[in-house]
């Protein structure tokens, strides 16, 4: 196997476990007889992943480089002048992305300065260089969007499926291989719904909270939906059976009809992925009913409509789509119908705490931004400023705002979130050039989650996801969706 063939299976293997949260803890702080979750550091496994294929792809890139000096000559320079314009374009937009991407984590390094944990600073700004990492590397990694495709949905089907479970069991269970910690209704804590049934288990799957798993389903279903042409075409590599046992197989007498029943089999398996398709779709959807995470759903129905608008030649098949969802949808709501109730309306003690937190939560990062208005507390230093200011708190009540704007200014400052905007915002100009819709759905999708949550910034899976979806947005023309 080349370089360039590990390098793209290394590439499905990091997505795919991106979303475990396996870690080794290097720090576990208690502040007050209490653990401080914010303050955590370790490494997770993914990241022994994705700095394996950061290597291996700085290693592919020295040597391509060196061919293509030792290969460059007179005819080739002349043949890139005559491009003209067209380079230009591609240079300009490269190099403003390297800057912007260059002066966002300089600012972030920067930081450590004059921030009161600076260990932290430096094991967040650490993690803004892995996703960083992510982002370029997507860009230059030679993959299938199909094997991609499909790699998402196995990943996000397993989510679901593991979320439905959770929710039906009311329970989960902790394994330190997988990342996974118990929780219960009963336990304090837990994130629950509460009517005159009593208290209801959300759905966490593999994450530290339902929200991110909401929102990992959500976007994960906008991009296989959109993408439901490609996945419709999807051909599994059968015919590498062939190869893989061509030495055991040639050994036996019946070696025809051994062969015949392998085609027979992919057929089989063939015919069947349609099944497949769907049925992983119906799990993806439910896992993300049972998250109960409203920004979420929010995030999915938005996403959908922008689909559905600008994708004016696939509407028979998002109506087929729409009617499964729905057809879902419904059973869970005939199940559960007062959870449903209890969560939408807002009525109930647990959703008005909700409420009132959230409040709280932007009236203390207006404190801080107010303190610390140009250069932030430094990245990753939101939690322990608040309680530095809240003292009689305790400090597993601190929570980020619920608004990454917001939390990026209080961390980094006015000019840290300028910053921020422009590799942002340069992303997006360049994306919606290149493919309006794949650009808006998922745009659109992590701005309403950027505004009404804060885990796409402060969680290790949040910034890594993020950035991956980034690059994606800055692939070519194959992105398309539909």
């Amino acid at each position: 196997m080349n370089l360039k063939k590990i390098i793209e299976n290394l590439f499905y293997a990091t997505i795919f476990f991106l979303p475990w949260q396996t870690m080794w803890m290097g720090r576990e702080p208690w502040v007050g007889g209490f653990k401080w979750e914010y303050g955590v550091m370790g490494v997770y496994g993914v990241d022994v992943l994705l700095v394996a294929l950061l290597g291996l792809i700085l290693i592919k890139w020295v040597k391509d480089t060196r061919y293509k000096i030792q290969d460059t000559n007179k005819s080739q320079i002349s043949n890139l002048k005559s491009q003209g314009k067209a380079n230009i374009k591609i240079l300009n937009y490269k190099t403003l992305l390297f800057i912007s991407s260059f002066l966002i984590f300089s600012w972030s390094l920067g930081s450590i300065f004059w921030s009161p944990d600076k260990p932290l600073a430096v094991y967040f700004s650490g993690k803004l260089l892995l996703a960083l990492g992510l982002f370029w590397a997507v860009r230059r990694i030679e993959f299938s969007w199909k094997k991609l495709l499909m790699i998402l949905l196995l990943a996000g089907a397993l989510q679901g499926a593991l979320g439905v479970g959770q929710f039906l069991l009311q329970g989960t269970f902790s394994s330190k291989w997988l990342g996974m910690s118990v929780h219960h209704a009963a336990q304090g804590g837990a994130s629950v719904l509460e009517n005159a049934s009593g208290r209801w288990l959300r759905a966490y799957g593999s994450f530290p909270h339902p929200n991110m798993l909401g929102g990992y389903l959500a976007i994960m279903l906008l991009m296989i939906v959109g993408k439901g042409k490609s996945m419709k075409n999807f051909q599994f590599p059968i015919s590498n059976f062939d190869s893989i046992l061509n030495d055991i197989i040639l050994k036996l007498k019946n070696y025809n009809l051994v062969q015949n029943s392998i085609r027979q089999l992919a057929d089989k398996i063939q015919n069947s992925y349609h099944t497949l398709y769907y049925v992983s779709n119906i799990l993806i959807f439910s896992g993300l009913i049972v998250s109960f995470s409203r920004s979420a759903w929010l995030v999915f129905v938005l996403g959908f409509g922008i689909l559905f608008l600008l994708q004016k030649t696939r509407r028979k098949e998002l109506k087929k789509m729409l009617i499964i969802f729905l057809g879902t949808a419904l059973v869970w709501l005939a199940a559960f119908s007062p959870l449903f109730l209890a969560r939408t309306q807002g009525e109930a003690r647990l959703e008005k705490k909700s409420v009132d937190d959230r409040v709280e939560y932007v009236a203390q990062a207006r404190e801080i931004i107010r303190e610390h208005f140009w250069l932030g507390v430094g990245t990753g230093n939101y939690t322990k400023a608040v309680y530095e200011n809240s003292p009689q708190k305790k400090i597993w009540e601190i929570q980020p705002v619920h608004n990454v704007f917001l939390l990026v200014w209080a961390e980094l400052g006015l000019v840290g979130l300028v910053l921020w905007l422009g590799f942002l915002g340069n992303i997006f100009l360049v994306g919606y050039k290149k493919n309006k819709t794949f650009t808006l759905v998922l745009y659109a999708a992590c701005c309403m989650l950027y505004v009404l949550d804060h885990w796409l910034w402060d969680s290790h899976f949040g910034l890594l996801f993020f950035f991956l979806l980034l690059g994606l947005i800055l692939r070519e023309k194959e992105v398309e969706m539909g």
